[in-house]
């Protein structure tokens, strides 16, 4: 008897994102029906939504920093700076003007990443089924998931796009895979990063470019460029203004290096600007886990403005030059430091931004409810390892070893997932000037994905057992 055509991975688009699912066979009764429900999908959207709402309730309209309300007032404004992406201001701008405030944009987050997670696992039947609602539950209820996911920030827009990237890839739709993979480009300066993993795997939901090895090659490349030249239109199209945010982290490292090399300050250019520097300054205002002493400080004590950091473009990245060619090794171990701090390697953490800052816009939080309090309680004495980037980085790492060797049996999903949050993370090794968990937001979320990945068969593997007269 001649065998049908055999499904490739990822190949065959699914008709809905959640769709009912058949429980286990056995007698009937009460007890298997409830075993059934727990099993399928009901129960995990169930879980979903609930969660969605009350944490919607307690947080409402959501906790915002400075950096949020920085990108609220672009957006209301119209005026962009390069600081923060002109995307993710443009829709707190926008929903803000539509319904005087930012709670939609809270909505989509927490809708984003429960909905998310659990149509990701809609496959999963029987006992993977039960193993499925354990873990979209213990993914909600991490504080390291929802403390971040509260909280407007471009951060967590970015996970909530790259999930519903995999999501939607993996149910076979791959031109909204792609909508998805440009929105979350947008969100972040160096959200590339973790694009540009996804893409090989992205590109390869397409029938025409999977058929041969060079078409993917360079149908990656190019989905890469475009991913790379984006930004930059949207940039130009907003009418951005340029304020250097490179700058940033050239004087950042600078500082470091005098601290670590002090004869580097004999030949540097940085004294003799007209700021309010002399060889002490850097001592001063360095902190490996924190530019904002030296940008945001005291000018008193030679913070920089962003008027003389633009203003000294050409001199200090002239200096950033001659110090990583002059002292390599010196450089390489501040970055190291800095990226330990960063993964909340020793030392203290601001793991969370636990607030609704004070604003102009009226928006307060209705701290005196009861169940405000005790989402507050269940984070504030959660374990502090559940808040360090380096544990989660170490999650995805071993993922990156399960996705390997499973890559010819999976199409790679499980392997590409979870070498976007580990790239991603290692982005900041050369990039970081403050030590934030939010950083590591799609790592978190790249873990819980591969996971899930890894948990529920994929299209080939439903196939196989079908041939094999399995359920």
């Amino acid at each position: 008897m001649e065998r049908g055509p055999q499904r490739q991975p990822d190949e065959v688009a699914s008709p809905a994102l959640f769709a009912p699912e058949v429980g286990e066979r056995g007698g009937g009764g009460l007890a298997v029906g409830r075993a059934s429900w727990l099993s399928g999908g009901g129960a995990r959207v169930a879980v979903a939504l609930v969660w969605s709402l009350l944490l919607f309730i307690a947080f409402k309209p959501g906790l915002m920093s400075a950096d949020s309300f920085t990108m609220l007032t672009e957006g209301l404004r119209g005026e962009y700076s390069d600081w923060h992406s002109p995307f993710v201001a443009f829709l707190l701008g926008k929903t803000f003007w539509l319904v005087g405030s930012p709670w939609p944009i809270l909505c989509v987050q927490l809708l984003g990443l429960s909905l998310g997670g659990a149509a990701l696992l809609r496959d999963a039947s029987g006992r993977r089924g039960l193993w499925a609602l354990v873990l979209l539950s213990v993914f909600l209820v991490l504080p390291s998931t929802w403390a971040i996911g509260v909280t407007l920030w471009k951060d967590v827009l970015n996970g909530v796009a790259l999930l519903w990237c995999v999501l939607l890839r993996v149910r076979g739709r791959t031109r909204w895979a792609l909508v998805f993979l440009v929105a979350a480009t947008l969100t972040r300066h160096n959200a590339l990063i973790a694009s540009v993993a996804l893409a090989p795997w992205v590109v390869a939901g397409f029938a025409w470019v999977r058929e041969r090895w060079g078409r993917r090659v360079m149908a990656s490349i190019a989905l890469v460029l475009v991913l790379a030249v984006l930004p930059g239109l949207v940039e130009r199209a907003a009418s951005v203004r340029r304020g250097w945010i490179g700058g940033s982290l050239f004087i950042f490292d600078a500082a470091g290096l005098y601290v670590r090399v002090p004869e580097a300050m004999d030949a540097s250019p940085l004294f003799s600007l007209g700021w309010n520097w002399d060889r002490t300054t850097p001592a001063k205002l360095f902190d490996p886990r924190n530019v904002a002493p030296m940008l945001w400080g005291d000018p008193a004590q030679g913070s920089v403005s962003n008027a003389q950091l633009r203003a000294a473009k050409e001199p200090l990245t002239r200096e950033w030059l001659r110090l990583v060619r002059t002292y390599p090794g010196a450089y390489l171990a501040h970055r190291l430091e800095v990226f330990a701090g960063t993964l909340g390697v020793g030392g203290t953490l601001a793991p969370y931004h636990p607030y609704l800052d004070a604003n102009e816009y009226g928006l307060k939080l209705r701290t005196h409810t009861a169940l405000y309090r005790a989402w507050v309680a269940l984070r504030d004495r959660w374990p502090e390892p559940f808040f360090r980037g380096g544990v989660w980085m170490l999650a995805a790492l071993g993922l990156v070893g399960v996705g390997w060797r499973q890559r010819k049996h999976d199409g790679g999903r499980v392997f590409w997932v979870a070498a976007s949050g580990v790239l991603y993370g290692l982005s900041y090794l050369p990039l970081s000037v403050s030590s934030e968990f939010r950083f590591f937001f799609w790592t978190v979320v790249s873990v819980f994905a591969a996971s899930a990945l890894w948990l529920v068969p994929s299209a080939s593997e439903n196939a196989s057992t079908v041939r094999r007269g399995g359920v």
